[in-house]
């Protein structure tokens, strides 16, 4: 890996140039994406580590990665043979570069960062912590361009116009509630960024990354228009004549700094600062309201027509996998398979699906060892080979047309698991069910319902480093802001408030460095029930595991439930089954 060492020596010979001291790169993109397409990929530049997730910070004499446990291991074998040191995080997407950092840096020396790729409340973040020293922030992104030979051009495609009947609600129906909440919070204009929010509120979808079918943008929703930056020749005449009755006037991508300074002058913009990119809030002229993002909190509450359409994806996706999993046992007694082809087989049933797009992030299967890897992905060449023993993990999604999935089993391929594996395992299944079968008050946050996912394994002193759920999309992202389950309120995940109507996934797991990983998920919709609580529908479609349960720690409720859930299984997905799946089905959800 002396490529990437050349690399960060080119950059710090920029760096040098240009007098910055140290440079921070993180992942995301000016959207705050979380999947970014290539030419963003600066972090995974420099640095030879391709986890989606992770800081890096680059002076004259260290090269720092910041993660969180989740990806611990990736980095060790990506990272192994280059100068990048792993720093790790205890809270994961917590700041705590920023500090170590500073306390590195010596007085009125230049901190260079990427305005583009931080959000206005970092850079605030930073100033105040920068202040003491008299550390100057200042744009590097030029330094950072340069420094990148060959740095991947974006390819876009065509944008779709995304239906009403899978949408359930028109752009123009969108944009007038818009309209509705700029008035009430006394602002001419609102700057979406987020692409999630602006692929939602105007009902169109694209492949501008890998899994999200996003479209990259930013949208700019005034009282009496709206306008659309994006690269040309994206919008068919079709689409446009579309806009232009809702009046939606399209603008280049690299407008939008100049039209912002324009419109700012004459009218009051409300921005949301934990998202919103440094270069386009400072090209801010006039007065702004700061308010968390309008779109955003909309997007969450999914409408009748949403929901529906989710279930049918979810009833596709019940159906592929019952399919693969019928085959994958047949085939596993007298055959062995590497962990890339049966992520790639998983896929090939998947594809049969009517609607299907792709999948909704990089499969995760991890045989045995390898299932500890939190964010895994196996490689084309090199990775573990499958037999009929031991411990397998598989989690994987996908995007149709009407909706996002997003599942985790564990399975036993053979053997006689371990006293350890099947603690493990009860302990993660119990809290897998525990949370789906809460009810709590409308609002209660996700900090507030984490413990409830982990408390087995806290009774057995065991933990997992990852949040344990997030929100999903309908055909959108499969990680949506903001709702979730997570340890600290320093995440959306962990501070945001649940309310009806809402994707989350849950899924609790345990991780053996070396030996085995066990992750239990389904997708959950939030619904209503009397006195203002909350219930769980579990929306996914699989049988669960039950050779590695410890029966008798199961609670009668516990025990309901799971078979509760797998007669819905069955009953739901039959209708669609041939005789030969339905018996499969049959045995895989019998009573415990």
């Amino acid at each position: 890996m002396q490529h990437v060492n050349e690399r960060i020596a080119r950059l710090r010979s920029s760096m040098n140039l240009n007098k910055i001291d140290a440079i921070i790169i993180p992942s995301n993109d000016p959207h705050q994406s979380e999947y970014v397409s290539d030419n963003w990929k600066a972090r995974a530049y420099f640095s030879g580590f391709n986890g989606s997730a992770g800081t890096l910070v680059i002076d004259s004499k260290l090269a720092a990665l910041w993660t969180d446990s989740r990806y611990f291991l990736q980095f060790e074998e990506e990272c192994r043979e280059n100068e990048v040191e792993l720093y790790k995080q205890s809270i994961p997407h917590a700041p705590e570069h920023v500090e170590w950092t500073i306390s590195r840096m010596h007085s009125h020396s230049r901190l260079g960062i990427d305005f583009r790729l931080f959000s206005a409340e970092q850079v605030h973040a930073l100033n105040l912590l920068t202040e003491p020293k008299k550390i100057e922030i200042v744009d590097a992104s030029a330094v950072v361009d340069e420094s990148w030979q060959n740095k991947p051009l974006p390819i876009f495609e065509p944008i779709i116009d995304y239906k009403t009947e899978f949408s359930g609600a028109s752009r123009k129906q969108k944009i007038e509630i818009i309209h509705e909440m700029l008035h009430q919070n006394l602002s001419d204009y609102t700057l979406v960024s987020n692409l999630d929010d602006i692929a939602w509120l105007l009902n169109i979808r694209s492949n501008d990354a890998d899994f999200t079918p996003l479209v990259t943008a930013y949208l700019i929703v005034g009282k009496e228009s709206t306008i659309l930056f994006l690269h040309e020749n994206r919008v068919s005449e079709e689409l446009l004549t579309e806009f232009n009755k809702n009046k939606i006037e399209v603008r280049g991508y690299d407008e939008i700094e100049k039209s912002i300074g324009k419109l700012s002058q004459v009218g009051i913009f409300e921005i949301d600062p934990s998202s919103l990119n440094y270069a386009c809030f400072k090209s801010i002229q006039g007065k702004m309201n700061l308010n968390k993002s309008i779109v955003t909190d909309l997007k969450s509450i999914k409408n009748t027509t949403e929901i529906e359409h989710e279930k049918q994806a979810m009833l596709k996706d019940g159906v592929a996998l019952t399919q693969f999993l019928m085959w994958f046992e047949s085939y596993i007694p007298t055959h062995t398979i590497s962990e890339y082809d049966l992520g790639k087989k998983l896929e090939s049933f998947r594809m049969k699906q009517e609607y299907y797009q792709g999948e909704s992030f990089a499969a995760i299967v991890g045989y045995k060892g390898n299932g500890a890897i939190i964010h895994y992905t196996a490689p084309e060449n090199g990775s573990a080979t499958i037999s009929n023993d031991g411990i397998l993990l598989i989690d994987s999604g996908a995007q149709y047309l009407n909706g996002t999935t997003d599942i985790t089993r564990t399975f036993w391929l053979g053997g006689k698991p371990s006293n350890k594996i099947k603690a493990s395992y009860t302990a993660v299944l119990k809290g897998f069910i525990d949370l789906q079968m809460l009810k709590f008050p409308v609002g209660t946050k996700g900090m507030q319902l984490d413990a409830f996912a982990r408390q087995h394994l806290w009774a057995i002193g065991k933990d997992y480093g990852h949040g344990t759920g997030h929100g999903i999309g309908q055909y959108g992202m499969v990680h949506e802001p903001g709702q979730g389950f997570a340890t600290t309120s320093a995440t959306k995940r962990g501070s945001a408030p649940h309310l009806p109507n809402q994707f989350t996934t849950i899924e609790p797991g345990h991780y053996v460095e070396g030996e085995f990983g066990i992750r239990i998920e389904n997708v959950v919709l939030s619904k209503l029930e009397e006195n203002n609580f909350i219930s769980f529908e579990a929306l996914t479609l699989c049988p669960i595991e039950t050779t590695l349960i410890n029966l008798n720690e199961l609670t009668t409720d516990q025990i309901n439930w799971i078979n509760a859930y797998h007669i819905k299984v069955k009953n739901t997905l039959f209708p669609l089954l041939s005789k030969e799946e339905k018996s499969w089905l049959k045995e895989k959800c019998q009573s415990i």
